[in-house]
């Protein structure tokens, strides 16, 4: 079998004109070309190059253009193989979670997916819990965060996590480090609405809906912490990257809020090709949230 790098030497003369172009093209010397040269033609069994004394530019035999067409074939064979060799296969997975999960808890974890696994492409949705089973169930999705359980005949749903649910206020403000509703001025609050459940559980306390600013991101909540007195409600998966945001305090509610359960969404059939990368993706997911830390 003639050698693949006898072949590019005489592509390379032929696409510089003389040897000595091309030497100095592909950084080697004349002599290492014209060896190579020599021995392409000893293995085709005929001359490709007429050379001529006083000439520096070279030129091809009828059977040196014949063979130049075998080569420049050969050439795109070579270069189509090299990208199926060196290209790495890619699965792209979906996954839609609640706005805090995307912005706090799996930060992390999309981080070491960058890094350390580049055959998975992460395909990330931010929604409400509703809009998540409705991607779910139209197969726009292969996994779901959630924090609210629907009834559903083709999603797997399985309980991660409960978190607890924190107050946090302004630095400045002198808040004891466990507070009463009373102590908390709802018209100081930067309020976010975390769930149905929620919102039924903080009306019972703070009937009227007299908050300060309704922020429908909850990343945007401790920038507005800068005033003595201001307070909101957080969950504890955002509480730890929020600190490295701004600086608050943190205190515990005397009549808290029930901990705060997520659940985890699977398509209940996926006859996809991808199923084992999606299984395997599943469960990195879930031993990074076992092994995260959601509690103060």
């Amino acid at each position: 079998m003639i050698d693949s790098e006898k072949i590019q030497a005489f592509l390379s003369v032929v696409q510089y004109g003389n040897i000595t172009n091309a030497a100095n093209a592909v950084f080697t010397t004349q002599s290492h070309l014209s060896k190579q040269l020599r021995s392409l033609e000893e293995e085709v069994g005929t001359q490709l190059i007429l050379r001529s004394k006083g000439h520096s530019e070279i030129s091809l035999t009828p059977q040196g253009k014949e063979f130049l067409a075998i080569a420049r074939k050969w050439e795109g064979i070579m270069d189509d193989f090299n990208q199926v060799r060196y290209t790495t296969s890619v699965t792209e997975i979906s996954i839609g979670a609640l706005e805090r999960f995307n912005s706090f808890t799996l930060r992390d974890f999309y981080r070491d997916i960058l890094k350390n696994h580049k055959n998975i492409r992460i395909d990330s949705h931010t929604r409400h819990s509703r809009e998540i089973y409705a991607m779910m169930e139209s197969q726009q999705l292969d996994l779901g965060l959630v924090s609210l359980i629907y009834p559903v005949s083709n999603i797997m749903i399985k309980p991660l996590f409960s978190e607890t649910m924190y107050v946090i206020s302004s630095p400045a403000s002198d808040l004891p480090p466990i507070v009463k509703p009373s102590d908390l001025d709802p018209e100081l609050e930067i309020y976010s609405r975390w769930s149905d459940d929620f919102e039924i559980w903080h009306d019972q306390l703070w009937p009227g809906r007299e908050y300060r600013l309704y922020v429908g991101t909850c990343s945007m909540t401790p920038f507005y912490l800068d005033e003595p007195g201001r307070w909101a409600i957080v969950p504890v998966s955002a509480l730890h990257s929020m600190k490295e945001i701004c600086d608050f305090t943190v205190h515990r509610l005397s009549e808290p809020y029930p901990d705060h359960k997520v659940y985890l969404l699977e398509q209940k059939k996926n006859n996809s090709s991808r199923e084992k990368e999606i299984i395997q993706f599943r469960n990195r997911l879930i031993e990074y949230l076992e092994n995260k830390h959601l509690q103060l």
